[in-house]
């Protein structure tokens, strides 16, 4: 991802500014060597000198170039560039109406699901949120091998499985294609399976290739209910067969109503937010998907009074509400 070589550069800044310090420390040193012998050399003194003041320069230089990659370091979600993508792909075609499914509850239920998430320290600030989020796990890759034992520290928590985009510039490791076989869908969910033995849900990761075509979401609709999976489609398509295949399958399902976090800002994050609030006291629930960003964490952080009318809840206790319901 555009993100994944952001970090990486911001890493390789950040190790040349170390070694350009570790340097001026070592040329300081000498000076301080220069100075205290009896035989000081003037020009070699102003040598030194001259190539600390060029260290300098560049360190300044790597500086500025650093705290500006900090403030581009935020990207359009994945998730969001791909809905819009699939948009402009489909411009020409009428969408399909989502079916609206009603919960009744004494008082409206909104799970807040942050996806994307990687490494500890967005685990630590999820956990420190003031309700209880739904994180989704990628699978475990080289960038990423922990997420198993991250996702050990939640009771409810989902995975979130790659899916092909209709147009991406950087997939995920094994990101399940439109080409893919059963046999080869089966293999990657009873990995994911085995990799996060608790999860009840997986939801997908960009995919507004892979969810758009019908006999594809019916092979992994067929593999989730032998896995005793749930799917909760992000909707990162108009044009999503997701439901059709659950009327197949009948698996617990769900969809996405609003995505927070379009733009790191926080007004932005926190109108998001009313908006899904506002779809809850309709439907009496709502599901909201974001991401560990510190913008978006910021702004949940400060989202109390926003949220004082709902109770947020996980996919999973949603889903115990659902069947309850439907008893």
């Amino acid at each position: 991802m555009k993100k994944k070589r952001k970090n990486s550069k911001k890493n390789s800044l950040k190790y040349i500014v170390y070694i350009l310090l570790l340097a001026i420390f070592s040329l300081s040193f000498f000076i301080a060597g220069v100075y205290i012998g009896e035989n000081t050399n003037k020009k070699s003194l102003q040598k030194t000198q001259n190539v600390i003041s060029m260290l300098e320069k560049k360190i300044k230089n790597l500086s500025n170039q650093l705290n500006q990659n900090n403030k581009n370091l935020y990207n359009l979600p994945s998730e969001i560039e791909d809905y819009e993508t699939a948009h402009k792909h489909y411009k020409k075609t009428k969408p399909p109406v989502p079916v609206t499914v009603k919960l009744k509850t004494k008082k409206p239920k909104l799970v807040i699901i942050l996806d994307d998430v990687s490494f500890g320290y967005q685990v630590k600030a999820i956990k420190h949120l003031p309700f209880e989020a739904t994180p989704s796990f990628f699978p475990p890759t080289k960038i990423h091998p922990n997420t198993p034992v991250y996702a050990k520290e939640f009771k409810d928590y989902m995975v979130h499985v790659p899916m092909q985009a209709l147009a991406f510039a950087h997939p995920e490791p094994d990101t399940i294609n439109t080409d893919w076989s059963y046999s080869q869908i089966k293999q990657r969910i009873d990995e994911i399976k085995k990799w996060f033995p608790k999860a009840e849900f997986i939801n997908n990761h960009t995919g507004s290739k892979f969810t758009a075509d019908t006999t594809e979401m019916e092979k992994l609709f067929k593999v989730l209910k032998e896995d005793n999976l749930g799917f909760v489609d992000s909707r990162t398509t108009p044009y999503s067969k997701a439901r059709d295949a659950e009327k197949i399958y009948h698996i617990p399902f769900f969809e996405r109503n609003i995505f927070l976090d379009n733009k790191p800002d926080i007004n932005y994050i926190q109108n998001q937010l009313k908006k899904a609030v506002k779809i809850a006291r309709k439907r009496g629930y709502a599901i909201a998907i974001g991401h560990p960003h510190k913008t978006t964490i910021e702004a949940l952080n400060e989202s109390q009074n926003i949220l004082k009318n709902v109770d947020v809840i996980t996919i999973n206790q949603l889903y115990e509400l659902k069947t309850k319901n439907e008893k």
